[in-house]
Parts: C-alpha cells; sequence; structure tokens
C-alpha cells in the first residue's frame, strides 16, 4: 500500500508530504491502516480548500482508488468512497451538550 502512495505523491504536480501521526488532525493508530491529511491548493501551492482526512487505508485497492483520486485533483464527484474519509481528532469533533 505504502509503495502505491509514494508513487502518487511522485506524480502529483504540486507535492505532497509524508510524516508521522498528525494526532491533533487524525484518529489514527498504525493497526487501523494508514491515514492521511490532504488539502486542495493552486500552483503556488496556496491551500485553495478545507484539509480533508483521509483513512484508514488498508488495502491496495484502497491505496489506488486514493492514488486516482488524488491525481484527478481531488473531486468531490463521489469517486473517493466515504469508507475512505476519516473522521476528525476527537480533539477536532464537536461535542454534544
Amino acid at each position: 500500500m505504502l509503495d502505491r502512495l509514494r508513487e502518487t505523491v511522485r506524480t502529483c504536480p504540486h507535492g505532497l508530504v509524508a510524516t508521522g501521526c498528525l494526532g491533533d488532525l487524525l484518529r489514527c493508530t498504525r493497526a487501523g491502516g494508514l491515514h492521511a491529511a490532504v488539502q486542495p491548493c493552486a500552483k503556488d501551492r496556496t491551500a485553495s480548500g478545507p484539509v480533508m482526512r483521509l483513512g484508514p487505508i488498508v488495502t491496495e485497492a484502497d491505496a489506488d482508488l486514493v492514488g486516482a483520486w488524488l491525481r484527478a485533483g481531488m473531486p468531490d464527484d463521489g469517486t473517493l468512497p466515504h469508507g475512505l474519509r476519516a473522521a476528525p481528532a476527537p480533539r477536532h469533533a464537536a461535542h454534544l451538550n
């Protein structure tokens, strides 16, 4: 899986960065698959939309879907299955009274 995602990173025209778990942004555990935070940007790398949380990416098929979705420009057309959109970390989730 990781090699497939690395290939996507290498072919992305605006560049992506890999890092360890972003615990303040994602609810991720190593056993739960891979997680990512991505953000659309303009050619000058200024943000052009909100951060999207992805994961868990568990299978090679998941990695292929995420890669195709990223290469297509992160379209909001349903091509990324809802199950690959990660829940925010607890401190970013609204709490009920």
